[in-house]
């Protein structure tokens, strides 16, 4: 036995049943559902744990936003998560607290409120700041899972500035060449306004996102790569057995980081940018990093980095933002691997977005059945909303 294994902390974790539970789902049958109705709907679910009205707003927005930019799995996917974890991993009670505020910087002691709560007030405050002073640099403690973390780095593009976020998670990933699980999926994004439409980049420092094994199990489709490994660095490509493996966060199986399982294919990069996240959100927020974020009674909780940036501290602006457009312009005008397309980061966000604003927002059977159970729970109406 390792170090490492003698003195891992026992998880406390909230264990779905239902992995692998009815039939295959392929995305391209999934049912549409308008994009309005859904939102509206995901609010009145969060209200009916309590929250304010406000609150549900703020939370449905976020998730709203992944569902209509085509980020599936970090949408109305992930609310069998938050409903599991409600009453214990999450708080619907508590109230944040600011524990440094600074011209150009913020901490959130988010006392395990909804991530997407504390996620909107740290980079609200760090989009007031950096137009004030330039540049602003907020992190978050003892949250929760936020949803994806392009929405915060799009709230100051859409202000005009250059925005970016992280977030550590439980943990899911192995460090290169180890087998204990230690690190989380440890996105980056950044958002910088551009035309014809934001430069948008959000990706997980692991090979595939954790929602994107639990999608593909939904569909039963083998993972196409290795992307989950079990201790002896073997992949697994049956997705529904790699997620209950993962799930059960004993060690069966972890994510591999960018780059895979070898340094020949670049998996130290990946790792060491998933080590950079960890410094941006648990340890400069002097909260959890992931190996610790389960751990405890009640959990010590995410954390999350937030930056804000105004282009102006560069000179001209409007200048700077017009040659990164034109640059990107000329990066899609590149000669193409035959029967491919080359796609700027944000195109494919932006074309989603059009298709489903204006015609609906596909969902899982599945996702549709978990939704429709909680809202029976909580005496919540779907009429008109989830009845196909």
């Amino acid at each position: 036995m390792s170090v490492a294994q003698m003195t891992r902390p026992t998880m406390n974790v909230t264990v779905q049943s239902s992995i692998g539970d009815g039939p295959a789902e392929s995305a391209a049958d999934r049912h549409r559902y308008d994009a309005h109705a859904l939102r509206d709907l995901t609010s009145r679910i969060v209200q009916g744990y309590g929250l304010s009205t406000h609150d549900g707003d703020v939370v449905a927005d976020v998730l709203s936003f992944a569902d209509a930019h085509g980020i599936d799995s970090h949408g109305l996917q992930r609310f069998q998560l938050y409903d599991a974890q409600m009453g214990n991993k999450i708080d619907p009670t508590a109230q944040s607290e600011i524990v440094v505020d600074t011209p150009v910087s913020t901490v959130i002691d988010g006392h395990r409120r909804m991530g997407q709560l504390n996620g909107r007030q740290a980079m609200e405050m760090t989009i007031a700041k950096a137009k004030r002073t330039g540049m602003a640099i907020a992190a978050v403690r003892h949250s929760c899972h936020y949803g994806a973390a392009g929405y915060y780095a799009n709230l100051a593009a859409e202000q005009g500035l250059i925005g970016f976020s992280v977030t550590n998670t439980e943990p899911a990933v192995y460090p290169l060449y180890a087998n204990d699980v230690w690190l989380g999926t440890n996105p980056i994004a950044c958002a910088i306004p551009t035309r014809p439409h934001t430069f948008f980049f959000d990706a997980s420092t692991s090979v595939v996102a954790y929602g994107k094994v639990e999608l593909y199990s939904k569909q039963r489709k083998d993972l196409p790569a290795a992307w989950v490994v079990d201790p002896n660095n073997q992949p697994i490509h049956d997705s529904t057995d790699a997620l209950g493996r993962l799930m059960r966060y004993d060690n069966e199986a972890g994510l591999l980081a960018t780059g895979g399982n070898s340094e020949y294919t670049g998996g130290h990069k990946g790792y060491g940018f998933s080590v950079l996240v960890e410094f941006f959100s648990g340890i400069v927020s002097q909260g959890a990093t992931t190996d610790r974020t389960a751990v405890g009674d009640p959990v010590e909780g995410i954390s999350h980095g937030f930056m804000a940036i105004d282009p102006r501290i560069f000179g001209d602006a409007d200048t700077i933002l017009r040659n990164f457009s034109e640059y990107l312009d000329q990066i899609r005008a590149l000669h193409a691997v035959p029967g491919k397309r080359i796609y700027v980061h944000g195109d494919k966000e932006a074309e989603a977005y059009e298709d489903r604003m204006t015609n609906g927002v596909p969902l899982y059977h599945k996702t549709v059945a978990e939704l429709r159970g909680i809202c029976d729970r909580l005496g919540i109406s779907y009429a008109g909303v989830l009845d196909h």
